[in-house]
């Protein structure tokens, strides 16, 4: 027999049990849908995250009083105390840095405790504040729909203007309103709208609009409050700084090191007491937080796959203990033990192959629902599509060819005198 004989008479028996073979597909499809909807999420939020980290740019430090690794069990974990302790970052800081030959925008900036926003009625509880310097704009990675930056005349007078996300555009004003020029109330100050950020969108959930910028100076006059000692450091002074044309990554970092290391009066066998962090450092800390999560969810799919084979074998010993006289007649009438063989592991495949490319089609669905319904993204990759398919026959040869020796290693008499 050929192949495409040996097709017909493997679906031919499938086709014989309909019901049988549509219940002995579903463990394949529950566990390529599984992997497919989990690996479109995964590869969601990855590519959605990379490319948030993306906007930080590859030529940004950001000089804090500690490192990202902090969180994710580095080096630094259990050293909180040693940690507040650490002297803070100073404007006179980041004004020392401009001066670096391989820096060429430096950026003081202050992460502000929530504050209730107002505008008449309308009411923001938990608004994420940031005071800056000048030039905050162009080395974060936002981008103004309208209006102005924060200039140097802000910070020197402490003007109390900002610069808000599109999250205060839809919760402050009215739709036809123009933000510009009008006045909001942080906490009990009132600040005139400059600018409005370019809207970003959410990340898990963390709506990515809810930021206000306000001049530095203003925010150290009018909002800062240093009277808890955890305020002082999650909310201390940062410093920005990026990397000068014909400079690299490393020798900057250099630079800035040496340089406060030198004004702190650190000894050479002294360790930093301060963190320079990039965005490899922030996309190293995100792999480390989600690659064992990562891990464990594709691991309880798989299983579902793996048990979806098993259950394929199982139904196929019943089908060959089942159809002992039809192989004995087959074998009787010059079938030989090689087109029994590929009989049964053709239809082994057939049904992971079918099983596989449902669960593809429903894995992709769940995870567009799964966009749609909840704030995590999905992206199917054609890579995990192929990885579907791939894994469903590899499933169908593995679990089938048991079965399938099984049937070619019949005595034709014995199965023949079956009953």
């Amino acid at each position: 027999m050929d192949l495409l004989s040996t097709f017909k008479t493997a679906t031919i028996g499938l086709r014989a049990n309909r019901m049988r073979s549509i219940l002995t597909t579903l463990g394949v499809i529950i566990g390529v849908t599984t992997v497919i909807s989990m690996m479109s999420i995964i590869e969601g939020i990855n590519n959605y995250t990379y490319k948030l980290f993306g906007s930080i740019g590859s030529n940004i430090i950001y000089i804090q009083k500690y490192k990202w690794q902090l969180f994710v069990g580095g080096s630094q974990r259990g050293r909180w105390r040693e940690i507040f302790r650490r002297p803070d970052l100073t404007i006179d800081d980041a004004k020392a840095i401009e001066q670096l030959p391989s820096v060429d925008l430096v950026v003081a900036y202050r992460s502000l405790p929530s504050l209730k926003v107002k505008r008449g009625t309308n009411v923001v509880d938990q608004a994420h504040l940031q005071g800056a310097t000048p030039g905050i704009i162009e080395i974060s990675g936002y981008s103004l729909t309208y209006g102005r930056p924060l200039v140097q005349q802000d910070e020197d007078f402490r003007r109390r203007v900002c610069i808000i996300g599109q999250y205060y555009v839809e919760n402050l004003f009215d739709p036809s309103e123009d933000p510009l020029g009008q006045t909001i109330q942080i906490g009990n100050q009132k600040f005139t709208v400059v600018g409005v950020l370019k809207e970003r969108g959410q990340l898990l959930g963390n709506n990515l609009d809810n930021i206000i910028i306000i001049p530095l100076s203003t925010a150290e006059k009018y909002l800062v409050n240093t009277r808890f000692r955890a305020n002082r450091t999650w909310f201390s002074l940062g410093i920005i700084a990026r990397v000068a044309p014909g400079y690299t990554m490393e020798e900057a970092m250099s630079d800035i090191r040496a340089l406060l290391r030198e004004r702190r009066g650190l000894r050479f066998d002294e360790e930093d007491n301060f963190g320079l962090n990039t965005q490899q450092m922030l996309l190293s800390t995100y792999r480390k937080l989600t690659s064992g999560i990562f891990l464990a969810m594709i691991g309880i799919a798989s299983l579902a796959l793996l048990v979806g084979g098993i259950g394929i074998m199982n139904i196929m010993l019943v089908s060959v203990t089942e159809r002992t006289r039809e192989i004995g007649l087959r074998m009787a009438v010059g079938a030989k033990r090689r087109e029994i063989l590929a009989q049964f592991l053709l239809e082994a495949i057939i049904l992971t192959s079918i099983g596989g490319l449902i669960g593809v089609l429903l894995g992709f669905i769940l995870g567009k629902l799964v966009a749609a319904l909840t704030p995590l993204p999905s992206h199917t990759p054609l890579w995990s599509v192929f990885l579907g398919l791939g894994f469903s026959i590899v499933i169908g040869l593995f679990f089938g060819i048991y079965p399938a020796r099984k049937a070619a290693k019949l005595n034709p008499i014995e199965a023949l005198r079956y009953e």
